[in-house]
């Protein structure tokens, strides 16, 4: 792309798998009047289109704007340029999950089992609001920090193909974009519906799960061939510490016929909810063997039967009922009780409650993991429990510390995930830590500390007026705050000067805008008035910065960062 502006945007680099492409289509931009780090889709179209496809385009881009769910990357609008269309959206940060998969192989069922249910809820979310995503593929999922997000939706219901008009141009299928198709609709052209997309969905955990994708296939006539009647290898066979549960699950959803599959992506939802349920609880292995996967334990017959209707097993029970009975005989009931008979001896050793030296030992496999899901399963399954029924125990005190440790980790999470999404802050704890940890990025320590010293000072425990309760619920970023003040002040103990830090900036964005790079050096001034406007003793380095951004404006050097 030759031209560095587009419409309000200006262009700064490609972005995708191949950003050195002169064809990119999606490129990182800059909204210039809302100085706003942006991705732009361009469809590049001769003469502009029809009247009619370009009222089309804009009918889609206002259907995209009103779509709002965190596990799915926002459209900000869209708009024409000379003989180009494009789509704004929100710029994520990270890799896809093709090439993290790339990159290791192979994920664990455990983080599977993390992006996988956040993705379900935003395919529920879209089938809900009458789109099927239809593309759905590793590439197709972008994990933010540790969050995934769905990319590429468009503003279709999937009863007919995807349009091939001017500003939705498909190239034809290669074989490894087949392998991950449903046999119902193995071309991109194909009209696809919900349980399309729930194929697609199950093609993506069994390729995150195995590292390689559901069904083989180097041609198009093979790949065609394979998609109706190759069946893919389960999982817990090639990746034998997959558990039952989430096996079955995957299998379900790469059902050649689509009315065997789940019957929504509400469903999915509740059987990997169940996933997580189960592998935690270390619990219902019995349960599975004798009575297949039932994702809702009720006790009502009437909720059972609904139960069973939403999760699509009262028609595949009829039908078998209706079949003949070809049990083999390592299946028939003379061989599965005595089987089951021992399962459910080793399941009533495995849930014997433990004692607290053991609790102990568990907890601290699980916290030297240092995963998040390790982490939380060891609060979960023995912290929490060991404070709770051992209060005068002698492993009480150090449970609670990693139970703090543990929450304020949990928090720093959630809070860092808000500020990369632009999501809103619930709390005056998280707007003080939010404000700290901006000062703190931006390279002003001592800031920073003052920061995380007012965030103590107003709601720690010790200060007055606060609530117990109120407390517990601050506690985690109050200690979050000790924590980094302890940090900062261990990596750098000369931080006191915030003078010093914005000259070296100043200097930094000089540097920049003599080499061209105007935006970038946009970028520091914009920070140092936003963050310092309000402290006097820093008052002409504010002005300095100010100036500067008055004479690139003057001088009409709005062009973009060209170096970029």
């Amino acid at each position: 792309m030759s031209r560095s502006r587009l419409g309000p945007l200006a262009i700064e680099s490609p972005l995708g798998a191949n950003p050195t492409s002169r064809d990119a289509r999606v490129w990182r931009a800059v909204h210039v009047s809302q100085r706003k780090a942006v991705a732009v889709r361009i469809f590049h179209v001769a003469f502009g289109g029809t009247l009619e496809s370009r009222t089309d385009f804009s009918d889609e881009w206002e259907h995209l704007k009103k779509l709002s769910h965190p596990a799915i990357c926002q459209c900000y609008g869209g708009g024409f340029d000379a003989s180009d269309a494009y789509l704004v959206h929100e710029l994520i940060e990270g890799p896809t999950l093709a090439e993290e998969i790339a990159r290791r192989g192979r994920l664990s069922w455990e983080s599977v089992l993390e992006l996988a249910e956040p993705i379900a809820e935003a395919i529920s979310y879209l089938h809900k609001q009458g789109i099927v995503h239809g593309r759905i593929g590793p590439d197709k999922i972008m994990i933010a920090g540790l969050s995934p997000v769905l990319i590429d939706v468009r503003a279709e219901d999937g009863s007919a193909p995807f349009r091939d008009g001017p500003y939705h141009f498909q190239r034809p299928p290669s074989p490894d974009q087949m392998q991950r198709r449903p046999p119902e609709s193995p071309g991109l052209h194909d009209a696809v519906t919900a349980r399309s997309d729930l194929y697609m969905f199950g093609a993506v955990l069994y390729e995150a799960l195995t590292g390689s994708p559901p069904i083989s296939g180097s041609t198009i006539q093979e790949t065609t061939a394979n998609l109706q009647y190759q069946q893919p290898t389960k999982v817990a066979s090639s990746v034998m510490e997959t558990p039952v549960w989430m096996d079955s699950l995957v299998m379900q959803l790469l059902a050649k016929n689509p009315t065997e599959r789940p019957v929504s992506a509400e469903a999915v939802k509740l059987q990997l909810a169940e996933v997580r349920r189960r592998s935690m609880s270390r619990s219902g292995v019995a349960e599975h063997a004798s009575s297949g996967f039932s994702p809702l334990a009720v006790t009502n017959q009437a909720d059972r039967e609904e139960a069973r209707t939403l999760l699509g097993r009262n028609a595949v029970a009829k039908r078998r009922n209706r079949s003949m009975d070809a049990t083999p005989w390592h299946d028939k009931a003379w061989v599965l009780l005595p089987v089951l008979g021992l399962l459910l001896a080793m399941l009533v050793w495995i849930a014997w409650p433990p004692n607290p030296d053991t609790m102990r030992q568990r907890a601290q496999e699980l916290l030297d993991e240092g995963t998040r899901s390790s982490m939380s399963q060891a609060r979960i399954s023995y912290l929490e429990p060991l404070v709770r029924q051992y209060p005068d125990g002698e492993h009480f005190a150090w449970a609670s510390e990693q139970i703090d440790r543990v929450e304020m980790l949990e928090a720093e999470h959630a809070l860092t995930v808000k500020l990369n999404r632009n999501l809103p802050l619930k709390n005056e704890a998280e707007r003080l830590c939010a404000e700290a940890m901006r000062f703190e990025t931006f390279g002003d320590n001592a800031t920073a500390i003052d920061k995380y010293r007012s965030l103590i000072t107003l709601l720690g425990e010790e200060s007055a007026g606060n609530e117990t309760k109120q407390y517990a619920e601050y506690r985690p970023l109050v200690n979050l705050a000790r924590t980094k003040i302890a940090r900062i002040s261990a990596a750098d103990t000369d931080q006191s000067e915030a003078a010093r830090i914005i000259s070296a900036k100043l200097d930094e964005a000089d540097q920049l805008y003599l080499k061209g790079r105007t935006i970038a050096a946009k970028e520091i001034w914009y920070s140092i008035v936003e963050l310092y406007a309000t402290n006097s003793a820093v008052s002409p380095l504010v002005q300095t910065a100010q100036q500067r951004l008055a004479e690139t404006s003057a001088s009409g050097t709005a062009s973009g960062d060209k170096s970029r």
